[in-house]
């Protein structure tokens, strides 16, 4: 990748900015859902969406699924995609 290009999954996750702030949340450790709305004073469904959003490119993944109140964890393609995105808003 030439400089000045961004990676797909980091434009996709930087256009949002719930996206880039879930995803910054869940890099200090696992949060349900509920946990994640209230730290970021939005709707339940909002932030689920976000991380159904998230979880279907491969970023973020559930821990617990066979639980009602799943708790969702960065991976490392997530943490990676993370780092990029620090590093072009500074």
């Amino acid at each position: 990748m030439s400089k000045g290009q961004v990676p797909p999954l980091s434009s996709f996750v930087a256009s949002s900015e719930i996206r880039r702030r879930l995803l910054g949340q869940l890099t200090t450790g696992p949060k349900t859902p509920t946990e994640l709305a209230v730290i970021e004073d939005k709707h339940v469904s909002h932030v689920s969406r976000a991380l159904t959003e998230l979880k279907v490119r491969g970023l973020v993944e559930p821990l617990n699924r066979e639980s009602r109140e799943r708790y969702y964890r960065v991976t490392n393609q997530g943490y990676a995609v993370y780092l990029i995105i620090t590093r072009m808003i500074k």
